[in-house]
């Protein structure tokens, strides 16, 4: 299996506007990092030009999720914290999880789908997390063509606020997330008024094994973006909808608790270790 190597962010490289003629086909070519403007950039390019792409974060969760079995053993991962809490089966809240442990089906799926992603984030920021998700990319030898660091996904809909709402305008969007149905009821008119934006349907997603059902769900309704919320499941599903679909798919995580409050929510170890205002100017 070939071994991937990944900069470390001292080193990370952003060369707004040359993305497109970069040669990243080959397997050992370096990944190219889009800071929150060029993310954005790509997410509307796909839009406009209506083809597929799907935008997937793989946080500490997702990463454990692709552990089992290969990074850890079953009596390793199921003394791990991740599992411990995700197997209390919280419906919401920062115990929520979405996924009970041991699951290998959900652990080749979300391979497959990070695989299959065309733009993935991670938390390159801060440890453990960063060497997790390096860890589990590599024993999958799987190396993305696109990366960026996860949590710029929590500001912006106020670091790129333009780019956010021009996302959205004149477009039939689809909210996948326990927080769906409330993002909708809250904002549905206003950004009807303010945006021409038809927020199409809003489908809650608690747990992995409900994945079948939604997909069924979401083969009903015409939209030309989704926005999930959804960890794990997020990923799956955001594939699915690319490849399956051919419409556009963004796993924006935390920024749909910001599109329904204005706020940005920051944990603690968040503010100390990488700091808002440097989010904000990622």
């Amino acid at each position: 299996m070939e071994s991937i190597s990944f900069n470390r962010p001292r080193r990370i490289r952003v060369e707004p506007g040359k993305e497109k003629y970069a040669n990243i086909s080959r397997v050992d070519s370096s990944p190219l990092w889009f800071n929150s403007s060029r993310l954005m950039d790509e997410v509307l390019k796909f839009l406009e030009k209506g083809r597929p792409c799907s935008i997937v974060s793989l946080g500490a969760t997702e990463a454990f999720v692709m552990a089992q079995y290969t990074l850890f053993s079953e009596e390793e991962f199921m003394q791990h914290p991740e599992a411990l809490v995700a197997n209390r089966g919280a419906r919401g809240g920062h115990g929520h999880r979405g996924i009970s442990f041991p699951n290998l089906r959900a652990r080749d799926d979300t391979v497959e789908a990070i695989r299959k992603a065309h733009i993935v984030g991670y938390n390159s920021l801060v440890e453990p997390a960063r060497e997790m998700a390096e860890k589990v990319l590599e024993a999958y030898a799987i190396q993305p063509r696109y990366l960026f660091e996860a949590n710029i996904r929590r500001v912006l809909l106020l670091s790129q606020k333009e780019k956010f709402e021009a996302m959205l305008r004149g477009r039939k969007v689809l909210l996948i997330s326990s927080l769906a149905p409330r993002l909708k009821v809250l904002r549905q008119q206003e950004y009807k008024d303010r945006l021409d934006c038809d927020l199409v349907a809003a489908l809650s997603i608690y747990d992995y094994e409900e994945i079948p059902e939604v997909k069924r769900q979401v083969d009903r309704y015409d939209f030309d973006l989704c926005l999930l919320a959804a960890g794990v499941n997020a990923i799956i599903l955001a594939t699915y909808i690319a490849e399956s679909l051919g419409k556009v798919a963004f796993d924006i995580g935390w920024c749909m608790e910001t599109m329904i409050s204005g706020e940005i929510f920051v944990d603690p170890w968040l503010g100390n270790i990488i700091g808002l205002e440097k989010l904000l100017q990622m």
